[in-house]
């Protein structure tokens, strides 16, 4: 009889065990479904992609970022539906919401630039005392960028009417038109930041992100079906990414001659807007700060609201806090300020 209770009790242990060592041998498969992602490539590239594919993150990862050049944002969404693209990071937040009020199924996963130095300029003469200004003036800007529009309207302006909106295709036009006098004040891109400030003529009044802080310049979106079905190779991306932020924080010179020699241009380009603290590269999908944006953009009007679409619903946050983790785990010895400010900026931002 003691025998018996004595195998018993082996067996209980055993069985005890068994689920453990099932677990263990049930850990997911974190491998990357697809190992070459496709990226939507602007003039610019993406300083982070620069660094990983340079310093072997990325192939730490078990990745390879393809780049597919684009002339302009239409390209970027007729390439991410036409599944040419898998993921776009240098479109912006006003474009990415206006496709998904379209019904456009995109999903924000992370981010690039939190703020851009985007340049609100006009003529030397011209005096300036406040964003109320460009109330009866012409503007050389796009009527949706939220950063400027949201604004003036807590202020209690109808910024969509009260304001001349000039918006050619080509955004060295709107400095052409501010300096010829067809518009009065303009703001352009980060790209063009060397552009405004070298010329003779114009005064550079404030920026973007002077106006509206954290108004979230750039966004990584991807369809979401891709997402979906691709949620390893998204993490992974995002631990390659995130280890050259930490690189990129804290090797800013040598990040200079790197873009530098990546998209071929002059130091002085790339200077000013790498040497600008306006320009503020941060991967977090920041939702607080998108949702802020879609609550400006249909304020404003600016929102095709026929589909009744959820922004929270094309929001990931998960996938960036999970590559978080991981790269604390692994890599946090290196630089632990750098993945505790981080987790204190996600914690802040994402609710």
């Amino acid at each position: 009889m003691k025998k018996q209770i004595m195998m018993a009790a082996v067996l209980l242990l055993a069985g005890c065990a068994s689920p453990q060592e099932s677990q263990e041998a049930e850990a997911p498969d974190l491998t990357p479904e697809v190992s070459v992602v496709h990226l939507a490539e602007s003039s610019n590239g993406h300083v982070f992609n620069m660094i990983a594919e340079k310093l072997g993150y990325l192939e730490d990862e078990g990745l390879r970022v393809e780049y597919v050049h684009v002339n302009n944002d239409t390209e970027v969404f007729e390439g991410l539906k036409a599944g040419t693209i898998d993921i776009a990071s240098n479109s912006g937040t006003n474009l990415p919401l206006q496709y998904i009020a379209e019904g456009m199924d995109l999903t924000i996963f992370g981010g690039y630039m939190l703020t851009g130095c985007m340049p609100v300029f006009t003529r030397k003469e011209t005096e300036w005392h406040g964003i109320s200004d460009l109330i009866g003036s012409t503007m050389a800007c796009e009527p949706n960028l939220y950063a400027v529009t949201g604004p003036l309207l807590d202020l209690g302006y109808d910024p969509l009417n009260q304001v001349n909106w000039y918006n050619p295709d080509d955004q060295t036009e709107r400095i052409n038109a501010v300096k010829n006098g067809e518009a009065d004040y303009g703001l352009v891109g980060t790209s063009l930041n060397y552009a405004v400030n070298s010329d003779p003529d114009l005064k550079v009044l404030t920026y973007a992100c002077d106006i509206l802080p954290n108004y979230s310049c750039c966004r990584a979106e991807a369809m979401s079906s891709w997402l979906r079905e691709h949620p390893n190779t998204v993490r992974a991306l995002l631990k390659a990414w995130i280890r050259a932020m930490a690189y990129y924080e804290s090797h800013h010179e040598e990040t200079v001659k790197l873009v530098c020699s990546e998209i071929n241009q002059d130091e002085e380009y790339v200077r000013a807007y790498l040497d600008n603290p306006r320009c503020d590269l941060k991967l977090d999908p920041m939702k607080s700060a998108v949702t802020r944006a879609w609550d400006y953009m249909d304020r404003l009007g600016l929102l095709d609201r026929t589909h009744h679409t959820e922004i929270e619903d094309h929001i990931n946050i998960d996938l960036y806090k999970e590559a978080l983790d991981a790269c604390q785990k692994e890599y946090g010895s290196e630089n632990p300020d750098f993945y505790e400010e981080l987790q204190a900026a996600y914690a802040l931002n994402n609710y």
